[in-house]
């Protein structure tokens, strides 16, 4: 069956990103950002994305371009 074909890897995918696992008890700190437009919330919302996590994930990548990690 052709939809079945990659479920191993896909699930093994989902797992690995999914909160599903103890993450090594790394320690996590909120931060509050302020003035962020609304019209920038509204177009992630619209596209399925929270700012909280779009926010994060353009943070890791501005640091690995960087070579802080």
């Amino acid at each position: 069956m052709k939809k079945f074909k990659n479920l191993d890897k896909n699930f093994n995918e989902v797992v690995n990103r999914a909160s599903l696992k103890e993450n090594d008890k790394k320690e996590t700190k909120n931060i509050l950002v302020y003035k962020i437009p609304k019209e920038w919330v509204d177009i992630l919302k619209e596209n399925g994305m929270s700012f909280s996590s779009y926010a994060k994930m353009a943070i890791l990548e501005k640091m690995k371009k960087d070579g802080l990690i």
